[in-house]
């Protein structure tokens, strides 16, 4: 007997007592859902950072997931026309997960674009984010040439200022 059961929008699939385990079957898809909005975060409870890495990890650069991700801002910092806020304070942490955020929506989100008023604003901070966890590669460069060298991060992406919220202060 093959159970599923799906666990903050992961399946995971069990086999029942005396029964070998036989060809793998298809995951089948999670449900769709609407996207809820940002009145009540973690309605359903917040994924936190460690989780987030954990399992978009899990499921490398094919998939993501999706759901209310809350983390306290250990770090900011801004590259390639995108403004990152990281839950650890190296951003190379395996454990760490980023909110990487477009120059257009920076202003919108914080009415500055300078990036030492946005640290000073978030850093212990935390927020609540909306959105779909995802691993991406990272390919190092020197000198502005690839090296073959690379790494991966898990970057929750904001397109949008209903995404994110930040918590007040308990």
């Amino acid at each position: 007997m093959r159970t599923t059961a799906w666990i903050m929008g992961v399946a995971i699939l069990g086999i029942g007592p005396g029964m070998a385990s036989a060809e793998p079957k298809a995951i089948p898809k999670p449900p769709i859902v609407a996207a809820r909005s940002m009145a009540q975060p973690c309605a359903n409870g917040c994924i936190n950072p460690i989780e987030a890495v954990t399992f978009a990890s899990y499921l490398g650069q094919k998939a993501g997931v999706a759901g209310d991700f809350e983390m306290t801002v250990r770090a900011v910092g801004r590259d390639n026309g995108r403004l990152f806020l990281n839950s650890e304070a190296d951003y190379r942490d395996r454990n760490c997960l980023t909110v990487a955020i477009a120059d257009v929506m920076v202003g919108h989100l914080f009415q500055t674009t300078d990036l030492a008023t946005i640290q000073r604003r978030l850093i212990g901070k935390r927020i609540v984010v909306s959105g779909i966890a995802r691993q991406v590669r990272v390919d190092l460069t020197q000198d502005g040439q690839a090296t073959g060298k690379y790494y991966y991060q898990v970057h929750v992406k904001v397109d949008a200022a209903r995404q994110m919220r930040v918590l007040p202060r308990a």
